[in-house]
């Protein structure tokens, strides 16, 4: 018997281990759930947070060193349970379950530390490095271990990195008791606001909404040229604003869009690229992205609307940018859309798949209109959906239920172990100031030139970001880079914009890539040939971020006139790049007139905060643009 849902590399369970695995994650969600809502207090119960998160760390250590093997070999997931992963799942529930009954001592303890806590402490972070290797492989681990080290050791560090060591004892009590730990802020947040939508995406995929959202994107897409392509864009940012994983995105959606690029004439390195570049660009759009706009009202203490509005442009544009692409590619392919019998009617989507798209406006209503916390607004979205989607699976047994609420908890502990492993490295870098020493030297770049300093902070934040979840990217980038930027004089929220965007867009990066290396796998195309082409469509998200951090309007920061003026020419910006990429307009366009348009974006970029000169610069990357357009069409015309 296996864990229900179990994805392959999920090891077979004894039934008795399988049932306590299964009950040990449901116990996970429903205690989530109920911790969100705030129900302790409410029936009279008094805890502390870290009561809750110990459990919460004790329960992911069990699940995951009960699921997943310790080598990927096939034999491994095959064998049973062994003996030495049953003692780190009872080692796991022991330094969780430390925490959860004697945290009310030790909250008030005098002596700090002492030998339990700091054993404990070494027990819990080897087990936590441990079950990150097993999920992530050994870069973060040995990432996490450099700066555990680093505190340990820092006075023995030459130069700028000297700065004053911390003992073990006191090490290890911090990192696994204190609140800049394993059980800080990130875990704290996965644990609720990230444990709710992930639990709102899995009822809603399972409940049937998935094919809404595709059904939906096809209405409004399918019947225009290159239509599987835009219907790919329009499916996939919808599904990845909620997932939180352009690769789950990519192996979700990619499985239907991909081969139906290529039928009708994409090449399987654009068709992959597509795709990896739509999922990737729904961790960076609006209303959940990643559960990141939660995070950074939370760090930049402002409300949730406020990030939505700021993340809204941006998003608009990397979007606008792909859609014009493909659409463009189409043109010079000459692909078309789908076939009328097979797009179908907006009204009947809406009519026949209602009860899936209301959560969605319910939630955006509680979070902007009634202010409500995003846990607690998660949570009632999921209940709006549970009301409104019940009648898809009101003959589903009791069991499948729990299957699915089981599918969710083991599903939630891959987050919950990096959100711990995030925990090591924030706490390390916080008790020895790291992330102010690593400014200085770019804050030194900075006085040199602002576009080296820039482009070096991107390039730190593509490198932190290789293979990283979206969360963890933003958690390691706010410790480490963000005081940089913000040293230097960069608007706070545009400084989080920066480097998030530069660290989820490393998913289509080359090298690593990983959303497009998934995608290529569909396709049967290259990885990297899939990874530029990738890069060519989201070009947007590696010019805007330098863009509202030099003028933060496009953040719908300052005047509204000037934001919506610097939207519409950058608007007309990504019209150009796109078509200074791809070739075409009308008719095949050639070398001068690519790179002529590419010179008319980058002036059409230009915000007006910039300098004065802007308005010049705008007038005459229009004027260019128009001209080199204007003789692609009369090109068509005289053909």
């Amino acid at each position: 018997m296996t864990t229900p849902g179990a994805p392959s590399r999920y090891r077979s369970l004894p039934p008795r281990i399988d049932k306590a695995v299964q009950a040990l994650a449901i116990a996970l969600i429903v205690l989530g759930a109920l911790f969100t809502l705030g129900v302790p207090s409410l029936v009279g119960i008094s805890i502390f947070p870290q009561q809750f998160l110990g459990f919460v760390l004790g329960a992911t250590l069990a699940i995951v060193f009960s699921v997943l093997p310790a080598s990927k070999s096939r034999g491994s997931r095959d064998a049973g349970l062994p003996w030495y992963d049953f003692v780190l799942a009872v080692a796991g529930l022991l330094v969780g379950g430390y925490v959860v009954f004697w945290y009310p001592e030790i909250a008030y303890a005098i002596t700090f530390p002492t030998p339990d806590k700091y054993v404990l402490g070494l027990v819990a972070m080897v087990l936590v490095l441990e079950a990150c290797r097993r999920i992530y492989g050994l870069v973060l681990p040995v990432v996490t271990l450099g700066f555990v080290f680093y505190a340990a050791f820092a006075s023995h560090f030459p130069g700028l990195f000297r700065a004053r060591s911390i003992d073990w004892q006191r090490l290890a009590t911090e990192l696994y008791l204190g609140p800049e730990g394993i059980l800080g802020v990130a875990l704290m947040v996965v644990a609720t606001v990230v444990l709710v939508f992930v639990l709102f995406g899995h009822l809603l995929f399972a409940m049937g909404g998935g094919a809404v959202f595709t059904d939906l994107a096809s209405a409004l897409m399918g019947r225009y040229r290159g239509g599987p392509a835009k219907v790919a864009v329009l499916g996939s940012a919808l599904f990845g604003s909620i997932s939180g994983s352009a690769v789950a995105n990519v192996a979700i959606t990619g499985t239907v869009t991909i081969p139906l690029m290529k039928r009708i004439g994409y090449r399987p390195e654009v068709a992959a690229a597509v795709e990896a570049a739509a999922s990737t660009g729904g961790l960076v759009a609006p209303p959940v992205m990643s559960v990141v706009a939660f995070l950074m009202a939370e760090y930049l203490e402002v409300s949730y609307g406020r990030i939505i509005m700021a993340a809204a442009l941006p998003a608009l544009l990397y979007f606008a940018a792909i859609l014009i692409q493909v659409d463009l590619e189409a043109g010079r392919m000459g692909i078309a859309g789908m076939k009328a019998e097979d797009v179908p009617k907006l009204r009947e989507v809406i009519k026949k798949g209602w009860a899936f798209l209301l959560p969605a406006p319910v939630l955006i209503f509680t979070l902007v209109a009634l202010s409500w916390e995003p846990a607690k607004a998660g949570m009632f979205s999921v209940l709006v959906l549970l009301m409104t989607g019940y009648w898809f699976v009101r003959d589903k047994p009791f069991r499948w239920w729990l299957d699915l609420i089981a599918r969710v908890g083991i599903s939630m502990t891959e987050i919950l172990a990096i959100a711990a492993v995030v925990g090591l490295i924030v706490g390390s870098a916080a008790f020895t100031g790291l992330g102010f020493t690593l400014s200085l030297p770019l804050l030194q770049l900075g006085e040199v030139s602002l576009f080296l300093f820039l482009a070096a902070t991107a390039l730190i934040s593509i490198v932190l970001g290789m293979g990283l979840p979206g969360i963890a990217i933003y958690f390691m980038q706010v410790a480490l880079i963000v005081p940089a930027l913000v040293e230097f004089g960069v608007l706070p929220i545009a400084a989080h914009f920066f480097i998030y965007y530069f660290g989820v867009f490393s998913f289509i990066t080359p090298p690593v890539c990983i959303a497009a290396i998934a995608a290529a796998s569909i396709a049967d195309a290259g990885p990297m040939q899939t990874g530029w082409e990738a890069v060519k469509l989201g070009i947007v998200a590696f010019i805007v971020p330098f863009i509202f951090v030099i003028s933060p309007s496009l953040l719908a920061e300052g005047a509204l006139w000037e934001t919506g003026v610097d939207f519409t020419t950058a608007l007309a910006g990504v019209f150009a790049i796109s078509a200074a990429l791809r070739g075409f307009v009308v008719a095949p366009i050639g070398i001068r007139g690519r790179v002529g348009l590419a010179v008319a974006a980058l002036a059409l970029f230009l915000p007006l905060g910039l300098a004065s000169a802007a308005w010049l610069a705008n007038a005459l990357g229009l004027a260019l643009g128009s001209g080199i357009v204007g003789q692609n069409l009369r090109a068509r015309v005289t053909a």
